[in-house]
């Protein structure tokens, strides 16, 4: 079958079991039944207690702080992944 008589429905479900495939076993979340997913990130156990605090700092202090050599630019950006991710997962995860 090509992509011209593919049905939108299948290649798009195919994209998102691809895109949920690229995540790290070990980032990946239990679905979630609720609506309501702003705690999900501090709740689901990808990110630890250092990462939620990384990701709820405000730039302008990451940046201070990783010049100051508190943080690492290593230990952000992967929080920050692993976040992204999580968030990703709630997104898409009606269909994957």
């Amino acid at each position: 079958m090509t992509i011209a008589t593919e049905n939108w429905a299948t290649i798009a479900q195919a994209k998102q079991r691809r895109n949920f495939e690229q995540i790290p076993t070990e980032w990946r979340i239990q679905p979630v039944e609720s609506v309501h997913v702003m705690d999900v990130p501090a709740s689901c156990g990808v990110l630890d207690a250092t990462e939620i605090k990384i990701t709820d700092t405000p730039a302008p202090e990451l940046v201070a702080q990783m010049k100051t050599g508190t943080l690492k630019s290593y230990d952000v950006v992967t929080a920050f992944a692993k976040r992204a991710a999580v968030a990703h997962q709630l997104v898409g995860q009606a269909k994957v």
